[in-house]
């Protein structure tokens, strides 16, 4: 049997760790857009995002799905060496990635004229795939600390990696004001100086080995995921080129920086959380674990994806004229959208658990591809005509659509009884006081920071009042508040 407490109180501490550690990049990152908003022009900070969105892409079909492949097999019974799982992935995926990224780095003014405005701006592209390479073959190294669940190694690694990036970009962006070409480079030195001095310790921890039947075994679980992972980034990225076919690379540059502060949500909240969640769901399954506890542990999930997502966009039309220039303010009005869509997105996991558990990857990539067309299709329809409102809604109905399509099969392979009512409520008490806090927010900006303030908070209380948060939840909270405060208590005392 399984001890839901223990489990409970394992996922929270791994995923805490995980949180705080992205938490905490996340806030850097966010302290250094004054810096790229003041030093790159709208149009710098959409060839960024465009050459970054291509770069993914090609990661993407280079990872080959490797780190979904690792969560899953190292904890099967039928792995003898678990090691072997993870040793095969890294001697595999970076010879691949290097004998392919070698011969694309030779058509960079190729890609360049096709994906920015002409052949003279390839020295992007070539850096953007040199430091792909050093970046997949050091995530590696995440994806095996995770399965190990290192996850006060994991942050350590990588908030090291973080201050490194930022120094170098700090250094090269506003010391040596070498612009958007500064950011590419520092980028390229920190993905070379982690792969050199940190893969090789792991790779002599897990050992050398290649085995062709593991490899083999892990690609058919993988590869059909990668069309599914390619039609998500369509959902999430296409928009960006249509708005540069339909407008301009500015407007690239002020979507690209709304997108970027909506989809914080998604990395302080989902990120984390699916670091330990993912492959600790597999190990529970195997023990016996009752669907009822993953339709708990979504109904917890999306409540904090949802109060994250609401702070965001309570906060953001203070805060965007405090961080970026005044070129850039525009775009606040996208973020709370933005968020809504990235709450959605963050379902798949949990409604798709079925279909992994299953091995039945070929309907995920059938969801993804459709709905990776349906994107394409709204977004064509819909910038033309509405702008940057156009692109959102594109998103925003695709991902519904995935959602449901997933929900509906995964279903089939595995029921698990969500909390569809209670999430629906969540949401729907957010939504009423953003509005709220929109029609009457102040315009001096220190009482507008305490109003957004009360209204994140009036929201909590809300949920508590309605009882959307339930008895049994209200007295466990209690009960673990009154412990903390006793612990206090005394500790006082004895000092």
């Amino acid at each position: 049997m399984v001890d839901f407490g223990r489990e409970f109180r394992t996922l929270l501490r791994h995923a805490a760790t995980y949180g705080l550690g992205d938490m905490l990049s996340r806030i850097v990152g966010f302290l250094m857009i004054p810096v790229y908003t003041h030093y790159l022009k709208t149009a710098d900070y959409g060839i960024n995002e465009l050459v970054g969105l291509s770069i993914e892409v090609i990661g993407i079909i280079l990872s080959l799905g490797i780190a979904g492949a690792i969560y899953r097999f190292y904890y099967d019974k039928e792995t003898e060496d678990p090691n072997l799982v993870v040793s095969t992935a890294f001697v595999g995926v970076p010879i691949v990635g290097f004998a392919v990224l070698g011969a694309l780095s030779l058509f960079s003014g190729e890609l360049a004229a096709w994906i920015l405005e002409g052949r003279d701006q390839w020295i992007y592209i070539f850096f953007g795939l040199c430091t792909l390479w050093f970046n997949g073959t050091f995530h590696l190294v995440y994806a095996y600390l995770r399965v190990k669940e290192r996850s006060v190694t994991y942050v350590i690694v990588s908030l090291a990696k973080l201050v490194t990036a930022l120094s170098l970009n700090i250094f090269f962006i506003v010391v040596l004001e070498w612009g958007l070409l500064g950011l590419f480079t520092s980028n390229l030195i920190t993905a070379g100086l982690f792969c050199v001095f940190v893969f090789p310790r792991y790779l002599k921890e897990v050992g050398h080995k290649f085995s062709f039947a593991i490899a083999k075994k892990m690609l058919r679980f993988s590869l059909p995921i990668i069309p599914a992972n390619l039609a998500s980034l369509a959902v999430n990225s296409s928009d960006r080129y249509f708005v540069k076919a339909f407008l301009s690379l500015s407007d690239v540059g002020v979507y690209a920086l709304g997108y970027k502060l909506g989809v914080v949500v998604f990395h302080l909240v989902r990120v984390p959380f699916m670091q330990i969640w993912e492959p600790r769901r597999y190990a529970l399954y195997r023990q016996g674990a009752p669907v009822e506890m993953y339709a708990r542990v979504a109904t917890y999930f999306i409540g904090l994806m949802i109060f994250v997502a609401l702070g965001i966009s309570v906060f953001v039309q203070d805060v965007i004229r405090i961080i970026s220039a005044q070129e850039y303010w525009g775009a606040a009005a996208y973020v709370p959208a933005v968020a809504l869509c990235y709450v959605v997105y963050a379902m798949d996991q949990h409604v798709a658990f079925g279909i992994l558990i299953k091995n039945r990857t070929e309907y995920w990539t059938y969801v993804n591809l459709v709905m990776g067309a349906l994107n394409l299709f709204l977004n064509l329809l819909l910038i033309r005509e509405y702008r940057l409102w156009g692109a959102v809604a594109a998103t925003f109905l695709s991902l519904v659509f995935k959602i449901a399509a997933l929900h509906i099969i995964g279903k089939r392979f595995l029921r698990i009884p969500f909390e569809w009512l209670r999430m629906g409520l969540i949401l729907l008490v957010s939504v009423v006081v953003y509005f709220v806090s929109i029609l009457i927010h102040p315009s001096s900006l220190i009482p507008s920071l305490l109003f957004d303030s009360a209204m994140v908070l009036a929201f909590l209380c809300l949920l508590w009042i309605l009882g959307i948060i339930r008895r049994d939840e209200k007295e466990s909270f209690l009960n673990v508040a009154k412990g903390v405060l006793r612990r206090k208590s005394v500790e006082a005392i004895q000092n």
